[in-house]
């Protein structure tokens, strides 16, 4: 028998003795395209192959888009006739690096193509002989494996076979700068004995079929063609773009001789860009569709789900489903999410409302502490609806499987549901084209071999037996929580102005298209955008985009308002939430106290309506004593150490109660060095190395009688974290303002509170709801939470007392007992090492409250945190335009006609609900998210009735 280095030696030179004719061409240019021009008349499968290229190009054959290089398919089959072959590169490899393009030498060439066949057979028969254990197997399998080369003998070879052969597996040793140029005169010659190949082949057929019948299939598994491309990450949109545009060419053309491969791609976003960009490749695609070849995944982009907000994730459905079903008539049916960071529990209602009923990922084995357990199970969310989930390549390749044995055998063998097929997912991704076509022959070799896994292409029915409830909670990349600060400020942000826009062009009967600006704001949450892992060269495309919807939102905003509003000179105030507020806002002209030109009133404002201004009750007051600082409203008195700047007392006066345990306020550094994955994760051991920033600065700036502000300035090596700290006269809050100033890197920042209060559970706020997490480390699993997200608020209560800490946009948060420190800043220094170089000001409120925070309805600070009240000058008065008792999440213009209120409970409770709007519509009715379905019918009247349940998710479409 053969070593194994013996039959890898002669497979090696098999591949290298199936090209025939090789003749090197030459490229043309002109412009940036490169092209060539050939007239074959081939004996075997003509192909060009492309040596020493640099860059990626989309490859035309006869004006169309046909094939792609990119560093995983370095050739392209031909076609008999003419072929007019263009070049066109793009400067990035397959990972984003920046390359100087180099077309690379084409060299035209013939296969064998049952001696290419035989080679990945053998190729791949010598992989499972190295894997198998099974010794009997073993045996059999090497036996078939030398007689087969045996019948394929080694005849001759050539230099310039050899080199060709290099660009389809590594020759070693480098036999091609062996073979002297007077290669011939010493025998070194193409042969022509074609028939060993046919022979060879044909004697594996036959020993694979008795192979099986003697020892059987065990398994099976549904295979995938897939091309994870990141939306931008090490390289920007544009570059996505043209991948995006390789790799379905290169498909289709796969897809035209290979009628098993199955294609599944995700994002609507990229259907529209080839829609745009090459017309005749979407026509195809539509054509692949339809003969269920090319498999169709919800969603615009695949966006994080931790920090956008139920809003954003009902429009990643509503757009793409919508898109799917004009361009494809159908939905996609399969949610499909393999590397987003981290899942909700809240998600599973929202997929089904999304019109899909599968989720699937690769991310859940990404875990550092605990082994995800199941492989098919069904994902139930807190609402308690069920959806079917599949969680993927738990092995080697991943997502990206090459279809090679050691790949599928360990993913065969951590499959856990062996009673349910296995998924398995191959194909190059990030600009790697997807499938090859020695993958999809490798599907056939395996099929063929005893006891692998059989071979199935799509995705299967699955039958779950296992439940997991609740969130699907990633133990690695806890750092996206917080990397690029301002990338969080301008997500949520453009989220909170864009649903004020739509409210208020409803409410005043103004119809304007949104879908634009929501579609650019979609794109900017894919997972490694808005989580603050991909390089500046992105930011510097995002940063703009999302500062211009904010600016357009918000003067549509001011504009509708000020026409809801009239004429006139009386203080309106307008609250978009759907509940009665009661705040501060800062205005001009007033006789109030004075701050900076602006002035502080107190306004009483009905939900999603106006109202006026109100007297403040009370007052606040500053105090200097010794080395405290002491400030004092009519409802918290909060004492500061001069020295540290940490609360040393933060006492509810109403309650008569310390709400502190040790100390609050306390800043500290951290040195986060995590390895590569810098810009992702948090080292578990974070509070290993600590600092704690001098005070540069302490200022009273304002000492009442309504507001009161201390400023405080850290400095910690070059860098520094500026905070207000802002007491209202009668508000039962205390603000808390950063901006940090960051300019040393591989640091994490984080604001500590100990506060005095007996639980072992927190409360956190997700898109749609809100999920208990403990706060202690009794288990693994509450180990491996040393850091977790909260959408805008976390709360802590011990029954008839608790406190909430609220944020507008920051999400990372870790929790000790009673201890909570909230991220600020991180500054690593890969994939950008400009990470929160950008000052930007975040919010962080403390909220004492009476009760559990049902009774406290925390849920409401949260958007109260990040939700302004806006103040024009008008008629005056004050009016509702809706009245709910659930929370009102947006307000649309319907895509059919209409007005989509979408609404959802809060509080894990059951009831009906009785919502009144401002005028009695026609018909109203329960939709989904694509607003395509009806749920439910309704009685329409001014006043509709609701019955609701546990955390659902409402969709009210009223048509007047």
């Amino acid at each position: 028998m053969y070593t194994v280095d013996e039959i890898f030696k002669r497979e090696s030179l098999l591949l290298a003795s199936i090209f025939r004719n090789i003749k090197e061409e030459n490229w043309a240019k002109d412009g940036e395209t490169f092209s060539l021009e050939l007239n074959v008349n081939p004996n075997y499968i003509p192909i060009i192959v492309v040596k020493e290229y640099r860059g990626s190009a989309l490859i035309l054959l006869n004006g169309k888009p046909y094939y792609s290089l990119d560093g995983y398919h370095k050739y392209f089959p031909l076609r008999q006739g003419s072929n007019k072959v263009e070049a066109k590169f793009s400067p990035f490899l397959a990972f984003g690096e920046r390359v100087k393009v180099n077309p690379g030498r084409p060299i035209y060439a013939e296969i064998v193509k049952e001696g290419f066949i035989l080679w990945i057979y053998l190729k791949t028969l010598t992989e499972f002989y190295t894997q198998t254990l099974d010794q009997e197997v073993k045996d059999d399998v090497g036996k078939v494996i030398q007689e087969a080369l045996r019948i394929s003998h080694f005849d001759s070879i050539t230099r310039k076979q050899l080199e060709v052969a290099e660009e389809f597996d590594s020759i070693q040793p480098d036999f091609a700068t062996t073979i002297p140029s007077e290669e011939e005169n010493l025998g070194y010659r193409e042969t022509s004995d074609d028939l060993r190949y046919i022979n060879a082949l044909t004697f594996l057929h036959n020993s694979l079929s008795k192979l099986r019948e003697k020892f059987g299939k065990r398994g099976e598994i549904y295979a995938i063609g897939h091309a994870h491309m990141d939306a931008a990450w090490l390289w920007n949109f544009d570059e996505t773009r043209r991948k995006v545009a390789r790799t379905f060419s290169t498909v289709l053309s796969l897809m035209e001789e290979y009628k098993d491969l199955v294609f599944i791609q995700s994002s609507a976003l990229y259907y529209e860009w080839i829609k745009e960009d090459y017309p005749s490749v979407f026509e195809k695609i539509k054509e692949k569709v339809r003969e269920g070849k090319w498999i169709l995944g919800s969603g615009w982009v695949e966006s994080d789900v931790n920090m956008i907000s139920l809003e954003s994730i009902s429009r990643q459905f509503l757009y793409s489903q919508r898109f799917f079903l004009r361009e494809f008539g159908k939905k996609a049916t399969i949610y499909w999410l393999p590397d987003t960071f981290g899942f909700p529990a809240s998600l599973p209602q929202l997929v089904k409302l999304g019109g899909s009923e599968i989720f699937a990922t690769h991310k859940v084995f990404w875990n550092l502490v605990n082994k995800f357990p199941y492989s098919v199970f069904y994902w139930e969310g807190i609402d308690g609806t069920k959806i079917k989930a599949v969680a993927f390549g738990n092995g080697k390749g991943g997502y990206n499987s090459p279809f090679d044995v050691p790949s599928l055998l360990e993913q065969w063998n951590n499959w856990k549901d062996k009673g349910n097929p296995m998924l398995y997912s191959y194909g190059h991704g990030d600009g790697g084209g997807g499938p090859t076509e020695e993958m999809l022959i490798r599907s056939r070799a395996v099929e063929e071999s005893p006891i692998l896994p059989k071979v199935n292409f799509g995705i299967p029915e699955f039958y779950p037996t296992e439940r997991w409830r609740g969130e699907l909670y990633l133990e690695d990349h806890q750092g996206v929580f917080t990397s690029h600060s301002k990338m969080k400020f301008l997500n949520a942000y453009a989220e909170t102005w864009l649903r004020e826009a739509e409210i208020w062009s409803i409410i005043l009967g103004e119809r304007k298209d949104f879908s634009q600006f929501w579609k650019v704001l979609l794109k900017d949450q894919f997972h490694d955008v808005l989580p603050g892992s991909a390089i500046k060269d992105v930011y510097d495309v995002v940063y703009p985009e999302l500062e211009k919807i904010i600016d357009k939102a918000k003067n549509i905003s001011i504009e509708m308002i000020k026409k809801i509003a009239g004429s006139g000179d009386k203080i309106m105030a307008f609250n978009s939430l759907s509940w009665e507020r009661e705040d501060y806002v800062e205005i001009d002209n007033s006789e109030e106290q004075q701050n900076g030109g602006k002035s502080i009133i107190k306004v009483k404002v009905p939900s999603v309506g106006f109202g006026e201004v109100v007297n403040t009750e009370g007052k606040v007051e500053v105090k200097e004593e010794n080395d405290k600082i002491i400030m004092e409203g009519e409802k918290i008195r909060v004492e500061i150490n001069r020295s540290t700047g940490e609360f040393t007392s933060l006492f509810d006066k109403e309650k008569n109660r310390e709400v502190l345990k040790q100390w609050g306020n306390k800043l500290i550094f951290y040195e986060n060095v995590p390895g590569w994955a810098d810009a992702w994760n948090i080292e578990q051991d974070f509070e290993y190395t600590t600092f704690i920033p001098k005070i540069e600065k302490i200022n009273i700036l304002e000492k009442g009688p309504i507001r009161a502000t201390i400023e405080i300035v850290w400095k910690f090596r070059n860098s520094q974290v500026r905070e207000r700290i802002i007491l209202y006269a009668d508000l039962k809050k205390v603000e808390l303002r950063f901006v940090p100033k960051m300019r040393d890197r591989e640091l994490l920042v984080k604001i500590w509170n100990s506060f005095d209060l007996n639980t072992d559970k927190a409360t956190f706020e997700i898109p749609g709801g809100c999920v208990e997490r403990s706060t202690h480390q009794n288990t693994s699993w509450d180990k491996a939470r040393w850091e977790v997200p909260m959408l805008r608020w976390v709360d802590m209560d011990e029954g008839n007392y608790g406190v909430a800490i609220v944020s507008d946009f920051k999400h990372g948060v870790s929790i000790k007992g009673t201890e909570v420190g909230v991220s600020i800043s991180r500054t690593p220094i890969y994939p950008d090492p400009y990470t929160d170089n950008e000052e930007v000001e975040a919010k962080l409120i403390i909220v004492p409250h009476e009760g559990n925070w049902r009774e406290a309805k925390v849920y409401r600070l949260g958007y109260e945190a990040i939700t302004p009240i806006i103040v024009v000058r008008g008629k005056g008065g004050s009016k509702s335009f809706v009245q709910t008792k659930l929370i009102l999440e947006s307000m649309k213009w319907a895509e059919d006609g209409g007005i989509l209120l979408r609404l959802y409970e809060p509080e894990n409770v059951r009831g009906i609900d009785r919502i009144r709007i401002w005028f009695k519509p026609e018909e109203s009715f329960l939709t989904d998210f694509t607003e395509t379905e009806r749920i439910r019918e309704l009685k329409a009247n001014q006043e509709i009735l609701i019955p609701f349940k546990n955390f659902e998710v409402v969709n009210l479409l009223v048509r007047p």
